[in-house]
């Protein structure tokens, strides 16, 4: 029996091309389709959109960092099931609008899809995973902050998007690289906001 291709952040693009038939899609609706894939899934999901051209919507970054900061939160602290409020779970995307942002990250999907595999698992001992989740909850936290900073959110939401993926595949080396990639945007962050 041949085994199946490693492939878990293209599962999540699939899945969001398939969440909804109507002409709008709900966060909920899209958290709800993410469930089954564990609580790093409902991490890297808002990360993936704000890396994405649906970015560009006004106040998305905002919503998407605020829902960054809550689900890593509740990972860190324990929590089995993920609760996010209303106001976020109600917001509506074009739904022909997000299946076209999502066919822009198929190739980078793919290239981390090959490239991950499970290693250097002892980082995700304590405090390594801890550290991962505090990083994802406060580059969340502080995109509403950076909204009118241009590409600020997009490059927060990188970083998130290879720590969420880092967690969802124990990746230990892809985990330090998103870390070390961090340092970098934190510099580039800082030059954008000065000018």
């Amino acid at each position: 029996m041949a085994e199946q291709p490693h492939r878990p952040v293209q599962d999540i693009l699939d899945r969001l091309r398939n969440v909804s038939d109507a002409a709008s899609v709900s966060f909920g609706d899209i958290l709800h389709a993410m469930d089954k894939g564990g609580q790093p899934v409902l991490l890297l999901l808002p990360a993936l959109i704000l890396v994405s051209p649906l970015s560009g919507i006004p106040g998305l970054s905002s919503l998407g960092g605020l829902t960054i900061a809550l689900v890593a939160a509740q990972i860190l602290f324990g929590r089995r099931t993920i609760w996010l409020p209303g106001f976020i779970l109600r917001r509506q995307l074009p739904t022909a609008r997000l299946v076209w942002a999502v066919s822009k990250l198929d190739k980078p999907a793919g290239f981390i899809d090959r490239k991950t595999v499970a290693r250097a698992e002892w980082f995700f001992a304590f405090p390594g995973r801890q550290i991962l989740l505090l990083t994802c909850m406060s580059c969340g936290a502080i995109m509403p902050f950076f909204e009118l900073v241009p590409f600020s959110a997009t490059s927060l939401a990188v970083v998130i998007s290879i720590l969420a993926s880092a967690l969802l595949v124990r990746d230990g080396l892809l985990a330090g690289l998103g870390l070390g990639g961090l340092g970098l945007t934190v510099l580039l962050i800082a030059k954008l906001a000065t000018q």
